[in-house]
């Protein structure tokens, strides 16, 4: 099991052709990887942020709500998968395929998107421009329907 987390982790680094082929990733690689991209922000935030508050339960609280807000934010992603995969190929991923693509491709740009907020919170935007690039690039290499 950990190992195939790992190789969902080192796929989706870079977007390439291959990357695609997560979109038929199993459960526990997806949300594992999620559980370390939440692990990894909640303690570069700790790292930042340097709470005063009682620090156990600022891991725990901040933790969950990373966890949540990022769920929230792949949601999306994967709405705006279906609708790429829709336009460009004619035919529309199932949400149960464009979830753990979102997952993948999600990773690395929500990390550089909060290393970028924590720098100076008005280069966001470059995050978001990277996080579109990201999960874009792959889905133009889908073979498209004739």
């Amino acid at each position: 099991m950990l190992s195939t987390i790992l190789t969902f982790l080192r796929t989706s680094l870079f977007p390439s052709k291959q990357v695609l082929r997560l979109r038929l990733a199993p459960l526990h690689a997806y949300m594992g990887a999620t559980l370390v991209l939440t692990l990894l922000i909640t303690v570069l935030d700790f790292i930042v942020i340097r709470p005063d508050f009682f620090v156990p339960m600022w891991l725990f609280l901040h933790g969950f709500a990373i966890f949540f807000f990022y769920l929230l934010w792949v949601a999306i992603m994967a709405l705006y998968v279906q609708l790429v995969t829709k336009v460009y190929s004619k035919n529309m991923w199932a949400y149960r395929q464009a979830w753990p693509y979102a997952v993948a491709m999600t990773f690395v740009p929500t990390v550089i998107l909060v290393v970028l907020y924590h720098m100076n919170p008005s280069l966001i935007w470059i995050g978001f421009i990277i996080g579109l690039g990201y999960i874009t690039y792959p889905l133009t290499k889908v073979p498209k329907k004739k």
